[in-house]
């Protein structure tokens, strides 16, 4: 906001941090809403379990026979991104990257399930990937704060292995499979889109290579038998596309169709299980058999979203309300990507939590950066589709407004912007708060506004973009900041003053949170 004057079918999940909620699979209601891309793993027995992250932020678990599906039952925790899951030595494996941004993971043995156990010894920038084996070892893939993948394997008797580096810079989180000769491939969607690869035989790794295609979410990559596959949701249609190993030899890229939000999840080669979220928030999935296709169909209908809570509803929110030193950065993107990757990285490195408010236009105009914020982990509100002043246009048009940004956001990352809205130029109406609230959205506004939007031409430096948040710290603040660059001086003071922001605020006592803190 800048100132002249937010088959087949599994439920995604969100897991835990320090002191992560757990408990056995059992009778607390689960919401059916999968908000990430989920995770398949087939069983020796038959069938597959299914894991993902819930709209509550829970991690979910479903199980497939046939074609019946088990009702979902919670494992609580709380994740950022999606989960991964496997099997080990008969033993079922769930991972996830936890609010702390270390690796968590949660075991049943038998129908026993363990705590959430935090792993740790890394900032996770992405969801983790997991391979089991047979003989009870886990190779576990993650994305580090500098998006190089690493890796860290746990061996019966031995334990945990420490983190080692695999290189390469990812643009997504990874996705691994072991293949029927014992090699582990692992993929995952690099810088320039394409999907590149790696291969684990014995104990040495192969070169990165380029798979080609075109993606900005996370690939599946699969195995059974001689058959290995990669599937991606293509990045200019949302269609599905595969790509086959046979003999040695990748064969072409094959479009499977369709439109999902975001990246698939596989097992099995052939046929290959596969599972993805529509923009209808539900989960689809089919089979591939050889090169035969057999189409997508919605695994359950998705349940509602939460509604707005009553304590929230006829406001415009300013601050989280809460006496702790907790401080909530926001940043609006519109119509400049221009600091948006220095942004990225300095909250990465850093290990703070934010949130963006997208407008429509955003999404369309800049996918690649808005994916990867999403792929990062970071909470998208809806901040309209053309950044009008709502105290100007008429409700049909602010709906339009709100509902066309949602269906951007959605469709292009992935991620659910609800219930989190922000008029532009902080500009509304008590009827426009009604309107947004009535389409299930919390108008979310600030504190403290940074005035890094007005660049040096509007008399702005760093130090003083600084030194203005830092002078308005009080518990619960909302910090306004932008990822675009002034449109007359080129400057991105809010990227440049951000570190400083940071430290500062944490030399006070001050941590951060997400506005996802605003909801119970």
């Amino acid at each position: 906001m800048w100132r002249t004057a937010a088959v087949l079918a599994g439920l995604s999940l969100s897991l835990g941090m320090v002191g992560a909620r757990g408990g056995p699979a059992a009778a607390a209601a689960v919401a059916d809403v999968p908000t990430y891309a989920a995770s398949v793993t087939a069983r020796a027995s038959g069938g597959y379990d299914v894991a993902y992250r819930t709209a509550t932020g829970a991690v979910a678990l479903r199980g497939l026979t046939g074609t019946t599906w088990t009702d979902p039952s919670s494992l609580g925790g709380r994740l950022v991104g999606g989960p991964a899951i496997t099997y080990a030595a008969g033993a079922l494996h769930v991972y996830g990257r936890g609010t702390d941004s270390a690796l968590w993971r949660r075991v049943r043995t038998g129908s026993a399930w363990g705590a959430w156990t935090k792993i740790g010894g890394l900032t996770l920038s992405s969801a983790p990937a997991a391979v089991g084996r047979s003989g009870g070892r886990v190779d576990v893939f993650a994305r580090d704060a500098y998006d190089q993948l690493r890796t860290r394997t746990y061996r019966p008797g031995t334990g945990w292995g420490a983190w080692t580096s695999l290189g390469g810079r990812l643009h997504s989180a990874p996705s691994a499979a072991l293949a029927a000769d014992g090699s582990l491939r692992v993929a995952g969607t690099g810088t320039d889109s394409a999907v590149w690869t790696r291969t684990l035989t014995g104990s040495t790794w192969s070169a990165w290579t380029s798979l080609g295609g075109r993606t900005y979410a996370a690939p599946a990559v699969s195995s059974g038998g001689s058959v290995t596959r990669l599937f991606i949701r293509d990045a200019g249609t949302g269609a599905l596309h595969a790509r086959t190993l046979t003999g040695g030899t990748w064969q072409d890229w094959q479009a499977l169709g369709g439109t999902y939000a975001d990246g698939p999840a596989a097992a099995g080669g052939d046929p290959a299980v596969v599972l993805a979220r529509g923009a209808d928030r539900g989960l689809y999935g089919g089979t591939l058999t050889g090169s035969a296709w057999s189409g997508a169909s919605l695994a359950w209908t998705p349940g509602s979203p939460p509604a707005v809570p009553s304590a929230l509803l006829g406001t415009n929110v300013t601050r989280v309300p809460t006496t702790a030193k907790v401080a909530a950065l926001t940043f609006d993107c519109a119509w400049s990507n221009a600091g948006t990757e220095s942004i990225r990285a300095t909250l990465q490195r850093r290990n703070v939590p934010a949130s963006f408010f997208f407008v429509g236009d955003f999404a369309r105009g800049f996918p690649a950066e808005a994916n990867l914020l999403v792929n990062s982990g970071f909470r998208v509100g809806n901040h309209s589709d053309h950044h009008p002043d709502f105290t100007t246009i008429d409700d049909a048009t602010a709906r339009t407004e709100v509902t066309g940004a949602r269906t951007t956001i959605l469709g292009t990352t992935g991620t659910e912007p609800r219930a989190l809205f922000r008029f532009p130029y902080g500009a509304y109406t008590a009827s426009d708060v009604t309107l947004v609230n009535g389409l299930g959205y919390v108008p979310v506004g600030w504190s403290v506004d940074s005035l890094g939007w007005k660049g040096t031409s509007g008399g702005q430096t760093t130090a003083k973009v600084t030194n203005r948040v830092l002078a308005a710290a009080k518990p619960g603040m909302i910090v306004l900041m932008h990822v675009g660059a002034n449109p007359d001086d080129g400057t991105t003071l809010d990227a440049a003053a951000l570190p400083g922001i940071i430290t500062g605020l944490r030399d006070r006592g001050y941590t951060f949170t997400t506005l996802d803190a605003l909801f119970p």
